[in-house]
């Protein structure tokens, strides 16, 4: 059962620990820990409650545990120079692509749009992050997040509410644009 769950959920469990610290190496050591603690505690699973709440559980206490040893990686712009030889600085985007290749331009702002959404969501704070993460991009409902997070129903619904408001906010700072559909 237990090498059957560490198959099916592995991925899911990476993603949410992406989402809590921005570092891949450092998700999959938390993912690790997350693990091994689950194979420790065993004896203490309840059955009669999901093992997916559970292991979340544990994730985000291993992440909470470790949080201060984590570095956030920022994105590059695509408006950013980088200097030439000659000392003049001409944004990446016009140095990868010479205009003939318009695929290469929009796969590149549509990577310095996920990246100006990533910035945002990493500079949220660490619970309306991990509320996002688990209600937006896990698609838990309410019920579940308040058992993962250990709040009550009313609190996750307002802070699911006020981490959209501040990732909308965010996105407008960042791209000077409004932000639809969060």
């Amino acid at each position: 059962m237990l090498q059957r769950f560490v198959e099916e959920f592995s991925d899911s469990a990476f993603q949410f620990a992406y989402r809590l610290c921005e570092d891949a190496e450092q998700s999959r050591e938390l993912v690790q820990e997350a693990f091994y603690r689950l194979f420790k505690s065993w004896d203490r699973y309840d059955s009669s409650q999901p093992l997916e709440k559970w292991f979340l559980v544990i994730l985000k206490n291993v992440y909470i545990d470790h949080s201060k040893k984590f570095d956030r990686k920022h994105m590059v712009s695509l408006d950013m120079p980088v200097r030439h030889e000659d000392g003049e600085g001409v944004p990446i985007s016009e140095t990868i692509a010479d205009g003939r290749d318009g695929e290469v331009l929009d796969l590149l702002e549509k990577r310095e749009a996920s990246g100006h959404l990533e910035a945002a969501l990493a500079a949220l704070s660490r619970e309306h992050r991990a509320i996002l993460t688990l209600c937006d991009i896990q698609g838990m409902g309410y019920e579940e997040i308040s058992g993962v997070l250990g709040l009550p129903l009313g609190t996750v619904r307002s802070r699911v509410s006020r981490a959209r408001t501040a990732l909308r906010e965010g996105l407008v700072k960042r791209t000077g644009m409004v932000a639809y559909g969060l």
